[in-house]
């Protein structure tokens, strides 16, 4: 798989999550679910599950960790099934669990439109912004 011209249209819109601002003026996917991600992007962790849900087709795990100094969340992402090995593991990471899930979700997006199988935060911009 390559990447698609979804492809920076995901990049800037994981910018503009990560730097806390709302991208209103941004192109997005439809597969994104706009306002699944306004939800998730102001907090709402059920937005963020019903996000992951409609986007994730098939298996996945995700898991959230959360303390005084940010939230961290994982998502494992088997696009074909458990049993066809294909997995895109993604982070996200901010002070909010909804907005960390969001985060991890467009990674994961934009690892499938790369072919990617695995995607994660570099931890330098984690620890610069505090958040570990």
């Amino acid at each position: 798989m390559t990447a698609t011209p979804n492809t920076p249209a995901l990049q800037a819109l994981l910018e503009r999550v990560e730097a806390g601002e709302w991208w209103d003026d941004l192109p997005r996917p439809a597969a994104l679910h706009t306002d699944l991600c306004w939800k998730a992007f102001n907090g709402s962790i059920d937005a963020a599950k019903a996000l992951i849900e409609a986007v994730c087709i098939g298996a996945h795990q995700v898991t959230v960790d959360w303390g005084p100094s940010g939230c961290g969340a994982k998502l494992v992402w088997w696009p074909d099934g458990l049993s066809d090995g294909r997995e895109i593991a993604s982070h996200g990471y901010d002070v909010d669990p909804a907005r960390a899930m969001l985060g991890a979700v467009i990674r994961a997006m934009i690892a499938d439109t790369e072919g990617v199988a695995i995607v994660t935060l570099p931890e330098p911009l984690a620890l610069d912004k505090g958040l570990i």
